[in-house]
């Protein structure tokens, strides 16, 4: 069926084309520039990585725009001060080749990191700047290579400054890129945004404090009980599909009753009849936050009966460990 849906749309193109005189050519993919410069970047004149390069005679259509710096940033002094960055600066001025790797390796690993990047390196005002160019390949920017000096100044103005914001460290390290560059420039942002002061007192502590934990001492069975309820199940011929777990921390003595529905009213009924009438009245009953032992009516069961009720914490199972084990 698709191929005869096919068949019927060439005939119909067909159709239309008779009308007009023409020559149909094969063109090559190398030779198709107009339309692969918008979903390819073509390869350099030199390039040795990629065994498919495109035609060179391809024009390539990437737009390069280069942002001038600002005149206070153009400060060649503080450059020409840095240790790391005078041999870099100096050789750039001299319009000299790359130098050997034996002329860098007794310098500072900074110095080899922006020797790494010589190609990308450029000398503008007087002032070494590094060309940084996005991943579509259509923008590039000039970013001027901050000294270690100037570095604080940088981070200042645009994470704690009035442009800043107290930005993120993502966010903040864009705004950063658009115009500087330095080594380990991501690395110093990150702790420059972890010791703000400013951002530290909005966000509090990363960890959280937690409550120490504790062990209960129970002297006698039946002194501290925990209770809990489960279901529901399948219906009995009693008409139950709860059942209610009432257990000693003492003595690790469980009780269980089958019960119709975990209304308040229930559990409260079945824990005074079948528990209080038999084993004493508890000094504490342990449960979790369900709303039938948070209900008025368990309440006052336990203040009537003078007995203390704590409950777990909030999606925290283990809080009642004992029963949901036995559960």
């Amino acid at each position: 069926m698709a191929i005869a849906v096919q068949k019927g749309q060439v005939a119909r193109w067909i159709e239309l084309l008779q009308e007009y005189d023409f020559v149909i050519e094969h063109r090559s993919g190398k030779s198709h520039g107009n339309a692969d410069a918008l979903s390819r970047r073509p390869c350099p004149e030199d390039c040795k990585h990629c065994t498919r390069q495109e035609g060179k005679e391809v024009v390539s259509a990437r737009i390069f725009r280069t942002d001038q710096l600002s005149n206070e940033w153009k400060d060649s002094h503080a450059q020409q001060e840095d240790s790391d960055i005078k041999p870099i600066l100096e050789w750039m001025k001299a319009s000299a080749p790359k130098p050997k790797w034996s002329d860098v390796s007794a310098m500072s690993s900074t110095t080899k990191s922006y020797w790494a990047q010589w190609d990308s390196l450029l000398i503008q005002d007087g002032v070494l700047c590094r060309k940084w160019e996005n991943g579509r390949g259509d923008r590039c920017h000039l970013q001027m290579v901050v000294p270690k000096a100037k570095e604080p100044d940088v981070l200042q103005l645009y994470h704690s400054g009035c442009s800043g914001g107290h930005l993120g460290v993502k966010r903040t390290l864009l705004k950063i890129q658009e115009r500087f560059y330095w080594v380990h420039c991501r690395d110093d942002v990150e702790d420059w945004c972890r010791k703000c002061t400013s951002c530290a007192a909005v966000k509090g502590p990363q960890i959280r404090s937690r409550g120490a934990l504790k062990l209960y001492n129970v002297d006698a069975p039946w002194e501290r009980i925990a209770i809990d309820v489960a279901g529901p199940f399948p219906e009995t011929e009693s008409g139950n599909k709860y059942f209610m777990v009432v257990m000693d921390y003492f003595t690790k003595w469980p009780e269980v009753f089958a019960i119709p529905n975990q209304e308040a009213s229930t559990v409260a009924d079945k824990l005074v009849h079948e528990v209080f009438c038999r084993f004493g009245v508890p000094l504490e009953i342990h449960s979790d936050q369900g709303r039938n032992f948070e209900s008025p009516i368990f309440q006052e069961t336990c203040r009537v009966m003078d007995t203390q009720k704590t409950r777990t914490t909030s999606y925290h199972l283990q809080s009642d460990g004992m029963v949901e084990r036995f559960n």
